[in-house]
């Protein structure tokens, strides 16, 4: 396939390196001659200098033979326009990369997906929609859903006093007989891999737990992860991304206290939220101690710093975890900040560019092998969900006699609509089961053959 993105910012990276990583033929175009060599160092990408709202610059950069264009620059006007210049080349795809809150009503999006645009993914939504994700799950530091939202993947850093650090999985497994879920995946140094009984734990390692949404809580047990008994969140900051997530917390029953860096910005947001009695402004430096302690972050459950700031929200997040905040959440967008935020002893670093790259590419993997699919951060590993054919070669066979790929893992079955199982070795996969495979690219093809049925029909079902 041949990708085209529009705008080699830090977006644009994270896109291109997304696509680039698994072999798609990817060049990219840019005004910024320096930007276009910092990635092409990088990245096995082209590079075409000029503006993607050119007819030429395009027609350079090859858009006549592209499958799929991605705008995103840093202006939502130009995204728009360089998508509907690509209706002119019959592109199957076309994604145009948003912000601002004028491309977040329903309606307007609706228009332009009308005029021809595949889809607009608007980064302040999605970036929003990840933390309060997180943020509902204790001990999670991402969550994807799969099924009915039903079975839920989810990170957590094994940190020093965890109860997992240098126990063995046939050790875990013993020990929660009773508890649901499964490890489907240990992160360590950059490398990922599909655990085995033999396999251990270790501090600092980032595993992947397989769990059906019912049973979720249980893992702030398992994981010896402290849980607040109230529900109180401070959020530090007085944008989109802030109002956003404060609205779905008030939805969860929140008690939301916000930090505004001006007055006139605490007033909007007091005239935003006059109907919401749980809802509160305060107005001040965020990552001053004595505000902090006023706004009662030493007790809160959520400290969440989404200021335009990247500075900011990682001294803030510092502050808040010094004074014990339950679960303390930090945005950055600057690429070259993220590993330092992340040794900072914050619970969350949230990078909106990396989190619209991922929804970019889940998207148009969704599209390509009509599955619900997401990836494993900062691998190449892959969780996808199938469902078996009532003519697939594996039906009726325990997991534990079926041929699977290398580095592949039959995570949980969806029987029904809501019956989930966490599979073991004599699980048997029946038609018509939703099968939550985690895998690797070169595993897919694969998975897909031993699910197909005799006329050879793909029997792989995206999740709706």
């Amino acid at each position: 396939m041949k990708v085209l993105i529009i705008g080699a910012g830090e977006t644009g990276f994270y896109i291109a390196s997304e696509f680039s990583e698994d072999n798609y033929e990817v060049t990219l175009i840019d005004e910024n001659p320096h930007q276009l060599k910092v990635i092409q160092r990088s990245l096995n990408v082209a590079g075409v200098l000029g503006n993607g709202t050119s007819l030429s610059v395009l027609e350079t950069a090859g858009i006549a033979t592209t499958d799929l264009l991605i705008a995103s620059t840093d202006h939502d006007e130009t995204n728009l326009i360089c998508c509907l210049l690509g209706n002119h080349y019959n592109i199957s795809h076309k994604i145009a990369v948003t912000k601002t809150e004028s491309f977040m009503k329903k309606k307007v999006i609706a228009e332009y997906i009308k005029s021809g645009i595949s889809q607009i993914i608007n980064s302040t939504i999605v970036t929003a929609q990840e933390i309060i994700a997180t943020a509902s799950l204790a001990s999670a530091t991402e969550v994807s859903a799969f099924g009915e939202k039903n079975v839920l993947l989810v990170g957590c850093r094994i940190k020093e006093n965890s109860p997992w650090a240098d126990l063995y999985l046939k050790d875990i497994r013993q020990r929660s007989e009773k508890n649901q879920f499964l490890i489907a995946s240990i992160v360590r140094d950059g490398e990922s891999y599909i655990p085995r009984g033999q396999d251990q734990i270790i501090q600092g390692d980032y595993v992947y737990i397989l769990i059906p949404r019912h049973n979720a809580e249980e893992l702030n047990h398992l994981l010896n992860v402290r849980i607040s008994s109230n529900r109180k969140a401070v959020i530090a900051g007085d944008n989109l991304i802030a109002e956003r997530v404060a609205s779905g917390l008030l939805r969860s029953h929140y008690t939301v206290t916000m930090i505004c860096g001006n007055e006139i910005s605490a007033t909007i947001m007091k005239k935003k939220f006059s109907h919401r009695k749980r809802f509160s402004v305060m107005q001040g430096q965020a990552e001053e101690v004595k505000l902090q302690l006023k706004a009662d972050v030493a007790v809160s459950s959520l400290f969440i710093a989404v200021t335009n700031d990247d500075h900011l929200n990682i001294e803030s997040g510092i502050v808040a975890r010094y004074l014990g905040a339950g679960k303390v959440i930090s945005l950055i967008n600057r690429q070259d900040l993220i590993q330092s935020a992340a040794s900072a002893d914050l619970d969350i670093v949230i990078s909106p560019r990396l989190i619209t790259a991922r929804q970019v590419k889940k998207m148009i993997r969704g599209r390509e092998e009509s599955q619900n699919f997401t990836t494993i951060s900062e691998t190449n590993m892959e969780v996808l969900e199938m469902i078996a054919s009532g003519n697939s070669s594996i039906l009726n066979k325990p997991i534990k006699e079926i041929d699977f790929p290398h580095n592949s893992l039959v995570g949980a079955l969806i029987k029904g609509k809501n019956n989930v199982i966490i599979p073991t070795g004599e699980t048997i996969i029946e038609a018509g089961d939703k099968v939550i495979m985690v895998t690797v690219p070169e595993g897919v093809p694969k998975l897909r053959k031993i699910l197909e049925d005799e006329s050879g029909k793909q029997s792989l079902a995206m999740n709706t």
